[in-house]
C-alpha cells in the first residue's frame, strides 16, 4: 500500500515537472544543455575506460561518476581521477 502511494506521488511529480518545463520556452533550452551535458560525461568516462587497457586505470561509469562530470566537466573528471588516485589506490 506504502509503495504504491509513493509510486503516485512520484508519477504526479513528473508530471509537474514536465508541465512546467515544456510550458515555457526557456525550458527547452535548460533541458537541451542538461542532456548535452550527461552526453559529454559519457563519452568523457566512456573515453578513459577505452585507455584501461594503457594506463591500467579504472573508474566506473555509475550515477555519481556521472552526476560529477555532467556538472563540472573536465575539472570534474580530473577531481575524479586524483581522487581515485590518492586516496583509493
Amino acid at each position: 500500500m506504502m509503495t504504491s502511494i509513493w509510486f503516485w506521488v512520484f508519477v504526479a511529480s513528473i508530471v509537474g515537472l514536465l508541465l512546467v518545463v515544456l510550458r515555457q520556452r526557456l525550458g527547452f533550452r535548460w533541458l537541451g544543455a542538461a542532456a548535452l551535458n550527461v552526453v559529454v560525461a559519457g563519452l568523457l568516462l566512456y573515453l578513459l575506460g577505452l585507455a584501461e587497457p594503457y594506463t591500467h586505470f579504472h573508474l566506473p561509469i555509475n550515477m555519481v561518476t556521472m552526476t560529477t562530470v555532467a556538472a563540472l566537466g573536465v575539472p570534474g573528471l580530473a577531481a575524479l581521477v586524483g581522487l581515485k588516485l590518492l586516496v583509493i589506490v
